[in-house]
């Protein structure tokens, strides 16, 4: 088992807040997250906003669509309170500088790309990494000079040599993938490639919601990191089991 298997905030800390908003974020810090993820989307006016989904329906009961809304009408648009897409200047403002973030990038077209890369640059923020979907926007990234983390959450997973070897960084695997597949893990493990698997998604489970047994077990066979909707309650699972053990 690593000895300390990185906690990503899944959406921030979902499983007590609204996804992707300013209290998930702090509930995240509070929980000890070691990274949070926030989803990035890209407005009408060329604004990038945290929002998991192409529109608002399911998060604040409105049809509009992040990609043909202008900023200042979204911040309008509240759930719970809060912004239903906040700014990615929200989230810079609400974290500690050295929290680490991770993007999940839903918007991949190469002005987007762009400017992630130039608003990440200007925060003066160290601690960031940028999650694609596809090795061609790794190459973007890359182009545009981004030098940090980089997070494949690759669609086509026979992608995953390629990825590593443009410069990739951490390979996320599903949790139902890694189980059926434990050689790729295995693999990868062994040729010291870091991989994180986003819990859930199996026997009716929320995408982040974790199995006691099914976490400890990819735990053992190497995976170095976990994407979940509850970090303390993994931490502290992650904990018993290794204080157990010694």
């Amino acid at each position: 088992m690593i000895d300390r298997p990185l906690l990503i905030a899944h959406r921030g800390a979902s499983s007590h807040y609204r996804e992707n908003s300013p209290s998930s974020w702090r509930g995240a810090v509070t929980a000890g997250a070691d990274i949070i993820e926030a989803d990035t989307r890209i407005t009408k006016d060329h604004r990038i906003v945290i929002s998991h989904d192409a529109d608002l329906t399911r998060v604040a009961g409105q049809p509009a669509i992040v990609a043909q809304t202008t900023f200042s009408e979204l911040q309008e648009l509240l759930a719970e309170g809060e912004p239903a897409a906040p700014a990615l200047a929200e989230l810079f403002a609400t974290v500690p500088t050295d929290q680490a973030l991770l993007y999940d990038i839903k918007d991949e077209r190469p002005e987007a790309l762009a400017l992630l890369v130039e608003a990440s640059l200007a925060s003066g923020r160290k601690a960031l990494i940028f999650g694609v979907h596809h090795v061609d926007s790794l190459v973007r990234l890359r182009a545009l000079g981004w030098r940090g983390d980089v997070l494949g959450l690759l669609v086509d997973m026979e992608e995953q040599e390629a990825f590593f070897a443009e410069s990739g960084t951490v390979l996320r695997m599903w949790e139902d993938y890694a189980l059926s597949a434990p050689e790729r893990l295995r693999q990868h493990v062994q040729a010291e490639h870091a991989v994180w698997i986003t819990t859930g998604r199996t026997n009716g489970r929320q995408v982040g919601d974790h199995d006691a047994s099914n976490l400890l077990g990819l735990a053992e066979m190497g995976a170095s990191g976990f994407l979940v909707n509850d970090p303390a309650a993994c931490r502290n699972l992650l904990d018993q089991t290794k204080g157990a053990s010694e």
